[in-house]
């Protein structure tokens, strides 16, 4: 059965607004895209959804994320990044993280992100084949990696075992429909270089993406300077580390030479503009990517840093940190972001073929936003209204290859309220065991 997805406004993304337009789904793709009027003498058998007042958009892309964190949002704030990990939260994963963990904690991070909007995300923690489960089952889509470092993980205690759990990850799910497997070395600081180009063969030899930080904060770059001479981007070059299939997130302590070495080799970056602030990391210079032609999409990073994963929000503040960093106002307009927000995830993830955008012939991932609050009042410009004044709460429904995720503000396929339980009862037993 088709289906008709009614809008004020629909963003195609590679097109301009269309005002009173639709979408028309059939199983997992979209078949048609245009004025509602049009659409409906089309496709008079197509059943209609019409939450209007509202926007159709497509699904916000988090092209870096370490989801089951949630269970450690505001554990530890206001630290500066390596005190923050090597003092609170690598100690916490240790003693906590286990696959009961991602079974009590990972069903609160999807239901967050598909209230805000989301509907892929890229992921970089641990037991990933469990959580490649249970996204699949719940009918999300996401780019999974296993996390590989020099140290012991709750999933492995050493960078062969780390290793070896990669391979069966990338095994169990490539080819498959929701679940993208990746390598996730976690950053140049805290993998070897045998380490990096052991991940590097791995990927290679299957085809995959690699997720992994790059050049977050200075004192990584010091770090790196000390140890082997040079900066990150730089060390990961000389390695041979880097390709068109490395999302390098965050990436905000890079100079004008390493950017064109990301030009060059066509390296993507996932921005963390939140996350980076909180931490006092600094400012991604996003602009003169974009300039460039860098692949750029947006990210929340973990919840235990951010503290949340409303991409909704993050689009707003990628918008204005950059407007008052560069005194200029025109810098990062709405509609770059929003599509940042979209393709350019989807692009940097090597996924635009099937998502990011409103065509006939892509998956049906798809967002409405209800545009009947006070502050959706008034509306001139769609883009506008999402990156300046839209709120998560706006999120209305939401739909995964033709699947609904979230109908007229329920979620579907999962029990919010025993997820929310299964987080305080989990926080509690965090809580005592630090106490």
């Amino acid at each position: 059965m088709k289906t008709l997805i009614a809008g004020d406004w629909v963003l195609p993304i590679t097109a301009d607004p269309i005002r009173d337009g639709g979408v028309v789904v059939e199983g997992p793709h979209i078949v048609d895209v245009g004025p509602l009027e049009v659409l409906r003498n089309r496709h008079p058998d197509a059943r209609v959804v019409d939450r209007r007042p509202a926007i159709v958009m497509p699904g916000l892309v988090n092209t870096h994320t370490h989801a089951a964190m949630i269970a450690f949002r505001g554990l530890a704030d206001d630290l500066p990044l390596m005190e923050w990990l090597e003092k609170y939260i690598w100690p916490s994963e240790n003693r906590f993280v286990s696959e009961q963990f991602i079974r009590t904690a990972l069903p609160g991070a999807l239901i967050e992100m598909v209230r805000s909007g989301t509907t892929t995300f890229a992921d970089m923690y641990f037991f990933q084949d469990l959580a490649g489960e249970i996204v699949r089952e719940f009918g999300m889509r996401a780019v999974l990696g296993e996390g590989v470092i020099d140290y012991p993980t709750p999933a492995a205690p050493t960078p062969e075992e780390q290793l070896r759990r990669s391979e069966a990850l990338i095994q169990k799910f490539q080819g498959d429909e929701l679940v993208i497997p990746a390598v996730a070395p976690h950053a140049p600081y805290s993998c070897s270089v045998e380490l990096l180009q052991k991940t590097r063969k791995l990927a290679d030899r299957y085809g995959v993406l690699i997720l992994t930080h790059i050049a977050e904060t200075r004192q990584e770059v010091e770090i790196i300077r000390e140890r082997y001479g040079t900066t990150p981007v730089r060390h990961l070059e000389g390695i041979g580390f880097l390709d068109d299939r490395v999302v390098g997130a965050h990436s905000v302590w890079v100079d004008d030479e390493e950017k064109e070495i990301y030009r060059e080799r066509d390296v993507a970056v996932a921005h963390c503009p939140e996350s980076n602030l909180k931490l006092a990391s600094g400012v991604a210079p996003i602009p003169d990517y974009l300039e460039r032609g860098i692949r750029v999409g947006l990210a929340t990073d973990g919840n235990a840093s951010n503290n949340d994963l409303d991409m909704i929000g993050e689009m707003r503040t990628a918008a204005l940190i950059q407007k008052g960093l560069r005194f200029d106002p025109t810098v990062m307009d709405a509609r770059t972001v929003v599509e940042m927000a979209t393709l350019g995830g989807a692009r940097a993830l090597h996924l635009d073929d099937r998502i990011g955008s409103l065509e006939a012939g892509k998956e049906a991932d798809i967002v409405v936003l209800r545009t009947d609050a006070i502050h959706a009042t008034p509306r001139y410009d769609p883009h506008s209204w999402i990156v300046y004044a839209a709120k998560s709460s706006d999120v209305d429904s939401v739909w995964v290859r033709g699947k609904a995720l979230l109908l007229a503000g329920e979620i579907q396929g999962l029990d919010e309220d025993a997820a929310k339980e299964n987080l305080h009862a989990l926080a509690r037993e965090i809580q005592k065991a630090l106490d």
